[in-house]
């Protein structure tokens, strides 16, 4: 995807996907939380289907090497169960180049029937090729 093209507003991905227990169980391990609240109460942690989301988004867009996450704001409205079906969406809220580096920000969401279970923005830092 040519980074030059993406406006504000423009929609990079909208589709869903179900959460399933090794997709949790993933995250979970990966950041290494021993907590087992989770697991007995049948949810996903908020932080896995804030990382999902921002999965798709990353599917959507090919990134070069060195491109780096550098914040991210996110609000969590409601639980998600093991196994929803969640709706994952990212839009371009700002897109930019100065000295070398682009500078693009993304609006996510992940909502169950409508409803958001968790909104932020992300923001990275991309080296242009020729910068």
């Amino acid at each position: 995807m040519d980074l030059n093209t993406l406006e504000p507003g423009h929609a990079l991905v909208d589709r869903e996907i179900v959460i399933t227990s090794p997709m949790a169980d993933a995250y979970i391990s990966a950041v290494g939380d021993g907590n087992t609240l989770y697991a007995e109460e049948g949810l996903v942690p908020p932080m896995a289907v804030a990382a999902l989301v921002m999965a798709e988004a990353m599917d959507a867009v090919s990134l070069p090497a060195g491109t780096v996450h550098t914040g991210q704001e996110l609000t969590f409205s409601r639980p998600v169960a093991m196994g929803a079906t969640v709706r994952c969406s990212a839009t371009v809220a700002a897109n930019s180049v100065r000295r070398g580096t682009r500078f693009l920000t993304l609006d996510l969401r992940g909502a169950l029937d409508g409803e958001a279970a968790v909104e932020g923005r992300a923001a990275l830092a991309i080296p242009e090729a020729d910068g």
